[in-house]
């Protein structure tokens, strides 16, 4: 049912859209600055430590296939889904407690949450993964345009069709995950331990995202 409404335009009135707005504004406003400077720290790092060690193999040629394949397909938009989860679901949560016996919020309360955690997490892939091709460039080629076209064409090879495909499927299920699991929690109608109830949330998230990470790398090879 969520989702339905999260669907139906007749559902964003105008509380809806200002609780939706602060959600994006306090998680990927908020989250981004921080989240870029760790992508572009790791991209610098595992981009030098893949090419020293691609050249000492004679094999520098795929140093830049290698990262991108590794970073931006595999370990951002996982990254990007844990960073949201453990920022959002705490907050989620907590602003949806309610105590025992009360009636559980409505679907237009649920939205701005979990369209907000869900939209965060496209965000910060999405950009996140920009960021870590742009590093990727630098730390191999420096600031020179001359390998710009050759880098567009290892792009245009490394996403093809097929793995664009599962990578979009890849980002909108953890995007959903981390959107809708917090928020089915809340509706339950024990808060008596909020504590141990925000734990069981990370442990579910954890293991649904792990789930489809891997379902995604054995899947397309079967």
């Amino acid at each position: 049912m969520t989702l339905t409404a999260a669907l139906s335009p007749s559902c964003y009135d105008r509380p809806t859209r200002h609780g939706l707005a602060a959600m994006f504004c306090l998680g990927a406003w908020q989250m981004l600055p921080g989240y870029l400077l760790g992508c572009v720290l790791v991209g610098t790092v595992l981009t030098h430590v893949v090419a020293v060690t691609s050249a000492s193999y004679g094999l520098s040629h795929l140093a830049l296939e290698a990262v991108v394949r590794v970073l931006v397909l595999e370990l951002l938009p996982l990254a990007a889904a844990l960073f949201v989860a453990l920022r959002l679901a705490p907050l989620t949560m907590q602003r949806l407690a309610r105590p025992p016996g009360a009636p559980p919020p409505g679907y237009r309360a649920l939205l701005p949450y979990v369209i907000g955690s869900a939209g965060t997490v496209l965000v910060l892939a999405v950009l996140g993964g920009i960021g870590a091709l742009a590093v990727a460039y630098v730390v191999v080629h420096g600031l020179s345009q001359w390998a710009l076209a050759d880098y567009a064409r290892l792009i245009g090879q490394v996403f093809d069709p097929a793995t664009a495909i599962v990578l979009t499927f890849k980002l909108l299920a953890f995007a959903i995950v981390v959107g809708l699991v917090p928020a089915s929690v809340a509706l339950e109608s024990d808060q008596s331990d909020p504590l141990p109830r925000q734990m069981r949330v990370m442990a579910y998230l954890l293991a649904l995202l792990i789930l489809i990470e891997v379902a995604l790398l054995i899947l397309p090879r079967l």
